[in-house]
C-alpha cells in the first residue's frame, strides 16, 4: 500500500458546469402559438436545438490520482466522496458503449480512454514575466530540451479542463443532448434492407447461409461496424450542430457501412436520401472528424468515399 500511496500525485479538474432553468409553459398561459408544437414554424427545429438556458459556472476539484487512471475514474471519485451533484455520463467505461463522450481540453473523446498523465495540462515553465509584465514562453533553445518531463513537478500533474460535447445542446453539466445525431441516423435506416427472397439449396430446401460472404465483401464495411456512435466526429466537425444544416459524419458513417455491405439492396435509394443539401453537399472535407475517433475509423476519408459513391450514380 504504501508504495502506491507513493505513487499519488496532485491533478486539478475545471469541470464546467451548467444548472437549467426549467421551462416555462407559455401556451397555457396564452404565449407563443408555436410553443405547443415545439418550435418556430421558421426554423422548423424542435426546441431542444435551442441553446438551453440555466446556471453556468466552472468548478475546481483537486484530486490525488495515479497518472495511470482515468479521467472517468476521477470523476467518479469526485461523485462518491466529493460532490454527489457533479453530473455526467458513461456505461461500460471501457471505450465500447461511447456514452461518456465530452471535450476535454476542448478535444472530444472519451473518459474512460483518456489518462490523468496524457491529459493534465502543466503551466509552461518556460513562462516567465518581464519587467513589463508581458510573458515569454522561450523555446527548446532557451536551455530546456523539448522531451522536457513536466509530470514529476512539485505541482502535481497538471490540470484537466472538461466541458461538454461541442455542437449538441446541455442537458446538465456534462451530458449533452445527443438526440440530435441518432434522429439524423434514424432517418437513413440503418438496418440492413434485404430484398426479401430466400436463397435454396439444389434440393430446394432453404439455405441456411443465404448471407454467407467472402472475406474480400466484409472487409469492405467491416470497419464501418466498429462505429459506436459516441459523437465525438460530430463534436469534432465545425460544420455540424445539432440540428438540421447538416447531416453530420455519424449519419454518414451509418449509410456508408451499408452502402458498402454486398447484402443490402437499397444502395440507390441510400445514395438518394444523403445526396441532399443538409448531406453529402453540405460536407466541407475539412477531415476533423477523423483525428479523435476512439475505434480507429477514417471518418474522413469514408466521407470522401461516399462522395465519390454519390457523384458516381
Amino acid at each position: 500500500m504504501s508504495g502506491m500511496d507513493d505513487a499519488l500525485t496532485t491533478v486539478t479538474l475545471k469541470v464546467n458546469r451548467f444548472t437549467p432553468r426549467p421551462e416555462r409553459d407559455r401556451g397555457a398561459r396564452g404565449g407563443s402559438p408555436f410553443a405547443k408544437k415545439g418550435g418556430s414554424p421558421f426554423g422548423g427545429g424542435a426546441s431542444r436545438n435551442r441553446r438551453p438556458r440555466g446556471k453556468q459556472w466552472v468548478q475546481e476539484y483537486t484530486l490525488q490520482v495515479r497518472p495511470e487512471d482515468t479521467v472517468l475514474d476521477c470523476l467518479l471519485t469526485i461523485k462518491r466522496t466529493v460532490d454527489p451533484t457533479l453530473a455526467f455520463r458513461y456505461s461500460c467505461g471501457h471505450g465500447m458503449c461511447g456514452s461518456d463522450a465530452v471535450a476535454i481540453n476542448g478535444t472530444p473523446t472519451l473518459l474512460c480512454t483518456a489518462t490523468v498523465a496524457d491529459w493534465a495540462e502543466h503551466p509552461n515553465p518556460l513562462a516567465q514575466a518581464d519587467e513589463e509584465g508581458f510573458r515569454h514562453t522561450g523555446s527548446a533553445e532557451d536551455g530546456i530540451a523539448d522531451d522536457t518531463d513536466v509530470s514529476n513537478a512539485e505541482d502535481g500533474l497538471g490540470v484537466i479542463e472538461l466541458a461538454p460535447l461541442p455542437g449538441f445542446p446541455v442537458q446538465r453539466d456534462l451530458i449533452a443532448d445527443i438526440d440530435p445525431m441518432l434522429d439524423q441516423i434514424r432517418k437513413l435506416k440503418p438496418y440492413l434492407q434485404a430484398d426479401g427472397v430466400l436463397a435454396t439449396t439444389r434440393e430446394g430446401k432453404v439455405d441456411v447461409f443465404e448471407y454467407l460472404q467472402n472475406p474480400q465483401q466484409l472487409a469492405k464495411y467491416e470497419t464501418l461496424t466498429n462505429c459506436i456512435a459516441c459523437g465525438v466526429c460530430e463534436g469534432s466537425c465545425p460544420v455540424f450542430a445539432g440540428g438540421d444544416a447538416f447531416i453530420g459524419p455519424a449519419a454518414l458513417i451509418a449509410a456508408s457501412r451499408f452502402v458498402n455491405d454486398s447484402r443490402d439492396t437499397a444502395t440507390m435509394a441510400r445514395l438518394n436520401a444523403i445526396d441532399t443539401a443538409d448531406g453529402v453537399a453540405a460536407c466541407q472535407s475539412v477531415r476533423a472528424c477523423s483525428r479523435q475517433c476512439p475505434r480507429g475509423i477514417d471518418v474522413g476519408e469514408e466521407m470522401w468515399q461516399i462522395v465519390a459513391r454519390v457523384k458516381e450514380r
